[in-house]
């Protein structure tokens, strides 16, 4: 603290740097006349092809990504063996991950029972 008053003493509290009066009024007319002068550019005039291309290529993309497609789903097997009316209730839920069946037997409203009434196919009738 001591020297820091010592200094103020010393030096003073003015500021030591000075800028020459007008400088910030004349700044922007002296870089504009040290700029040379622009040229006007001409726009040139964007013909039909260039407005649609990109819209072709993002099509062309499109079918392209449909074609692999197709063409990577035909490399499977198709099991021929099952027919629409041959397809039982265990067939359809062997393939569903365990950790799925239970959100869908609670989206399901099922009681124990009528769950198994349903999946032994049991008549209800002759239960009740």
């Amino acid at each position: 603290m001591k020297e820091d008053t010592e200094l103020k003493k010393k030096i003073g509290k003015e500021n030591p740097f000075k800028v020459p009066e007008g400088y910030f009024e004349n700044i922007v007319p002296e870089i504009m006349k040290q700029l040379p002068e622009a040229e006007a550019q001409e726009s040139e005039e964007i013909t039909m092809w260039e407005r649609v291309k990109p819209w072709v290529y993002m099509v062309a993309m499109f079918c392209g990504l449909m074609f692999g497609l197709r063409v990577m789903m035909m490399d499977k097997p198709v099991n021929k063996e099952i027919n629409a009316g041959n397809v039982s209730m265990t067939d359809s839920v062997q393939g569903i991950p365990d950790e799925y069946i239970d959100p869908i037997l609670d989206q399901a409203m099922m009681d124990d029972y009528t769950l198994y009434m349903y999946l032994t196919d049991a008549d209800l009738e002759i239960y009740n």
